[in-house]
């Protein structure tokens, strides 16, 4: 008995002994830390700063030996969480391609909750409002709007990215963006009566594009854009309407050009609309159109916006198919921008071009009378009866006295001729 109990204990010492390095490997760490905007660039979360929800995360390695201990994305706090074996010495590294950090990484041997990361993207900020009196800055009684300031485009990592916000009370709106080409999209609020403003600064959206481009990394980081808004007057205009060549009168075939002028008399930006009446594929056939304008010879609009003031002349070249045209009539649609024209009666109406057009061979000039005809024209017209009450005392019978008178001479003559050949033969 006594020889199994010493057996026993020895087996049992051993399994101490060698279960006790298997306890120590158990023993963990754990690293965790903060992705945020460090908007202030104090390297320090401070309230109102966001979080970058759902990044990368961090990569461990062992430090030694260079070995990948795993990725640990952050969650919708922020935050990454990483447990590992304690012993030995870990280095942390960002993930993250699409904010720069003042921080590239931590070591750690022990558990600690602050390996964190302040990062740095775009910084947009800025106003967007009705612009009542055309300042260039917002007053308390100068309403706001409900639309949204929209970002989107590519960031570094390569993936698509789009973010929007709507302003507050007071007009000011903030966004916290990653690095990449990235475009600033004024909201629409043409359904609203409303149309961005001519810029007065730099820092101005254009009131054309309503765009504005952020650029590629390493551009201007802290980025400050207004939207400013106003009401239009849009004025759409059409005028100078000529056709060449010039004629009374166009023969099926004939080719000509329509040329008139688009202006924009309003004071916002926008395309002119055209439709053009009279003409349709059973008169005419468009052989080019200018190319400042696209669509059809019957409807077309300005391939660029006209700013206020601009003109520009729009060519129409056409050959003549049917006799049914009897106008060309460009008129410009009452709007511009989507804005309704504030003067209807310079959509073109006065310069719409009556037109004639008639068969091949045919004329509207009198025809000239023919050598065959001639003779026979003047002997019906020429005046040559005899009227009742006239100086020979003969009434009016529609025959010529010189005609019988004639008639005798060749009988006397012919009688006296008769006499002499008979003389000569009795001799």
């Amino acid at each position: 008995m006594k020889n199994v109990f010493a057996v026993t204990m020895t087996a049992a010492l051993v399994l101490t002994a060698a279960g006790a390095p298997a306890f120590a490997q158990d023993e963990k760490i754990t690293v965790e830390g903060l992705f945020y905007i460090d908007r202030n660039g104090d390297n320090a979360y401070n309230a109102g700063e966001n979080v970058r929800a759902g990044g990368p995360g961090v990569q461990i390695r062992v430090q030694d030996t260079g070995e990948l201990v795993g990725t640990y994305p952050t969650g919708p706090d922020g935050r990454y969480r990483a447990v590992l074996p304690k012993g030995p010495k870990y280095v942390t590294s960002s993930l993250e391609k699409d904010y720069s950090s003042t921080r590239l990484g931590h070591d750690v041997s022990e558990s600690r909750t602050d390996a964190d990361y302040p990062l740095r993207g775009y910084f947009l900020n800025g106003f967007t409002f009705v612009d009542t009196n055309g300042d260039g800055v917002k007053q308390a009684d100068e309403k706001t709007h409900t639309g949204k300031i929209k970002v989107s485009g590519q960031v570094q990592s390569g993936a698509q990215f789009s973010a929007e916000v709507q302003a507050g009370a007071d007009g000011a709106y903030q966004l916290d963006l990653p690095l990449g080409a990235l475009t600033l999209t004024s909201p629409d609020l043409t359904r609203n009566g409303l149309a961005l403003a001519k810029p007065k600064s730099a820092v101005d959206v254009d009131w054309v594009t309503g765009a504005l481009a952020l650029g590629p990394a390493g551009s201007e980081r802290d980025i400050r854009a207004d939207a400013r808004y106003f009401e239009p007057k849009g004025d759409g205009a059409l005028e100078d309407t000529t056709i060449s060549p010039a004629k009374d009168t166009y023969v099926v075939g004939d080719q000509i050009e329509v040329e008139f002028k688009l202006l924009n008399k309003g004071d916002v930006p926008g395309k002119l609309s055209v439709v053009v009446f009279g003409v349709g594929p059973d008169n005419v056939e468009l052989i080019s159109l200018s190319d400042n304008v696209t669509g059809t010879m019957q409807e077309f609009e300005t391939v660029a916006k006209l700013m206020p003031g601009q003109s520009i002349t729009v060519k129409m070249k056409l050959e003549i198919v049917g006799t049914g045209l009897s106008q060309i009539g460009p008129f410009a649609r009452p709007f511009i921008g989507g804005f309704k024209d504030v003067d209807h009666k310079n959509q073109g109406q006065p310069f719409y071009k009556q037109v004639k057009v008639v068969e091949k061979g045919t004329t509207t000039e009198p025809s000239t009378p023919s050598s065959t005809t001639a003779p026979t024209t003047t002997t019906t017209t020429a005046p040559a009866v005899v009227k009742a009450g006239d100086k020979s005392g003969l009434a009016s019978t529609g025959a010529s006295v010189l005609g019988f008178l004639g008639l005798g001479a060749v009988l006397i003559a012919a009688g006296v001729s008769v006499f002499f050949v008979a003389r000569r033969r009795r001799s």
